[in-house]
């Protein structure tokens, strides 16, 4: 029987894969702020480890959020294996998805990879894992209306555990107001260690859940805090869409006062990484940020 694990995203990476703004519709106003968001991005993840980048003529693609519709990397009998979803943009909210939802077949094949394809609809950043076979997610992004049938739900659960290795699924009931992606788990809650959970404040209920659980498997088990950016348009800005690299922590910042308690929360963890804040104000006006637009690599030999 194969042994399937989704690694925590602060094990050692190969690499972090990016997908290129080439969505004209929603980038071509804001051209110059993306490309130079994007080439800050890809300077300084690029000081800690390689790049993997999506154009359009390599592996086509509609839009940047490779997070949710690029392959999920699991390890599989101690082998790099990928696991590929439907996608549907959120439920139908943002065609054309066609070339996204071909991105993990393309990237399999680059990389010359086994791909397990799934039927159901799931998107990576509905997803949220601690290495040691624990998931958060939200049921909004389970269950629905252009998602997966309520009625279906034993069956995506069991297919959650064979394909990515979920012993333990905590399934809360909303994130974020103002999501379009129906509460993505990575605007609302993240681990920073397989028993530490960090969260966006306001969320009292959801806490005592997700304290309750992590205690039912872990000793010293722990939720923290954060507050939220102010909110501008109703945007999901989140300070937990932050994303892993090889000795370092990036994190998203929005230019307001919330910022560097955030930054110095994240240091105070992460003694040992070099944190450093990203301005994601460019992004965010698409709805998504760093750990939305990137999909991490695992390194396994």
């Amino acid at each position: 029987m194969s042994k399937i694990r989704y690694p925590a995203e602060w094990e050692k990476q190969a690499a972090t894969w990016l997908a290129l703004p080439v969505n004209e519709q929603n980038w071509a106003p804001r051209r110059e702020r993306i490309d130079a968001f994007y080439s800050k991005l890809i300077e300084t993840v690029s000081r800690f480890q390689p790049v993997k980048i999506l154009d359009s003529l390599q592996i086509p693609h509609d839009d940047i959020w490779i997070r949710d519709y690029g392959p999920f990397f699991v390890e599989c009998n101690g082998g790099l294996n990928a696991v590929g979803y439907e996608f549907n943009a959120w439920g139908g909210k943002f065609p054309p998805w066609n070339l996204d939802s071909a991105v993990p077949e393309r990237i399999a094949e680059l990389m010359n990879i086994p791909l397990k394809k799934e039927p159901w609809i799931l998107e990576g950043g509905a997803m949220e894992f601690n290495g040691d076979s624990l998931c958060l997610t939200t049921a909004p992004c389970l269950f629905g209306k252009n998602r997966n049938p309520a009625e279906q739900g034993r069956e995506l659960l069991r297919n959650l555990q064979d394909s990515l290795g979920i012993e333990s699924l905590k399934i809360l009931p909303k994130g974020l107001d103002g999501d379009h992606t129906d509460g993505h788990i990575d605007n609302l809650a993240r681990f920073v260690a397989k028993n530490r959970v960090v969260m966006a404040a306001g969320f009292e209920q959801e806490k005592k859940e997700i304290e309750i659980w992590l205690c039912e498997h872990y000793e010293g088990a722990k939720v923290d805090v954060l507050p939220l950016p102010p909110r501008k348009e109703n945007l999901p800005a989140s300070y937990m869409n932050f994303i892993f690299v090889n000795g370092g922590l990036l994190v998203p910042v929005y230019n307001c006062e919330s910022d560097s308690p955030a930054l110095e929360y994240f240091k105070g963890i992460f003694k040992d990484r070099e944190v450093t804040g990203m301005d994601c104000s460019a992004p965010i006006e698409e709805g998504g940020s760093l750990h939305c637009l990137s999909r991490q690599e695992p390194f396994i030999l």
